[in-house]
């Protein structure tokens, strides 16, 4: 954060449904530490959603390529650097999330666009990130039953459930008895 910038580093929130299910890309939260994203993460997301798994990862540390990138320029050249896991995720329609494909093994991100784009099916997709899964702080699945089980005994009513009356109602029925 510079200091002008009064705003903490955004995260993007990847969260997984069920233990057999891919992670996808939930959006965004910003927080002071990749902890404080985790919770915040838990507390904008998971109200309702059935959910097992929370990844969260500074978008800063995540590299993005487009589909029009690796067609007019290519991959970027990869950096030396000491060999890293890459968590791959791919986004393959204009309305999707971007849903976890793997992990690739790199010495940079450049690298791991390029093992990425190796390993994984280049059909379709629209933009490919990667993600040094050093950088990534996820849930643990001791956690699983205090973060995420107290949102499942929330039932969804309906507004109209709730008998209530509302001000701008008794206005009105006020206005008619008056004319």
């Amino acid at each position: 954060m510079t200091s002008g910038d009064t705003q903490w580093p955004r995260y993007q929130v990847f969260h997984q449904e069920g233990p057999h299910r891919p992670h996808v890309n939930s959006g965004t939260v910003h927080a002071a530490d990749p902890e404080m994203a985790l919770q915040n993460a838990r507390d904008v997301f998971v109200r309702r959603p059935d959910c097992v798994s929370l990844w969260v990862a500074r978008a800063a540390d995540i590299q993005s390529l487009t589909a029009e990138e690796l067609e007019s320029a290519g991959v970027p050249e990869p950096t030396d650097g000491s060999l890293g896991t890459y968590q791959v995720f791919l986004k393959k329609s204009q309305v999707g999330s971007h849903e976890h494909a793997g992990s690739v093994q790199a010495t940079s991100a450049a690298g791991a666009l390029a093992a990425a784009t190796d390993e994984f099916e280049k059909e379709d997709v629209l933009v490919w990130w990667v993600v040094p899964e050093a950088l990534m702080v996820r849930t643990e699945p001791d956690e699983i039953d205090s973060l995420f089980h107290p949102a499942a005994g929330k039932l969804y009513r309906h507004p109209a459930f709730y008998h209530t009356v509302t001000l701008m109602r008794r206005l009105r029925e006020a206005e008619g008895e008056n004319k």
